[in-house]
């Protein structure tokens, strides 16, 4: 492991949670800063399939009007970070995120000296 190991996989941790901040928040703008602009998604709702924008996910999230529903009850673990360069995939499990469980696997990017994430792909696991 390079000495620039550790720090990229805590670089690569600090924008997972930036994520759950901005999501846990239903702050869109915050959201936006967490992706790149040209990220997508793509992920299961039950037997529905998604596949679009990310800015698709900023309207649900800008739509969350009840969040005191379930951000106290919401928890979540980054399983893993994975780092090669400046790429790398982290894995995110959410319990309660808007009353459902979600596994999240994320492909990121540094470009600038930022880490982002480029995708989402996604499972809610109570198929509901």
């Amino acid at each position: 492991m390079s000495e620039q190991q550790p720090v990229a996989r805590d670089g690569v941790r600090s924008a997972v949670e930036a994520y759950v901040s901005a999501v846990s928040a239903a702050d869109p703008a915050a959201v936006r800063a967490a992706f790149r602009p040209d990220a997508h998604m793509w992920g299961y709702l039950g037997p529905e399939f998604v596949s679009a924008p990310i800015e698709a996910f900023c309207e649900v999230v800008a739509a969350d009007t009840d969040t005191a529903r379930w951000v106290p009850s919401y928890r979540y673990t980054i399983r893993s970070v994975e780092v090669s360069g400046d790429v790398a995939v982290a894995v995110l499990d959410e319990f309660g995120y808007q009353g459902h469980d979600f596994t999240n696997h994320f492909s990121l990017v540094r470009a600038d000296g930022t880490w982002r994430i480029a995708g989402k792909t996604f499972f809610r696991h109570d198929g509901a």
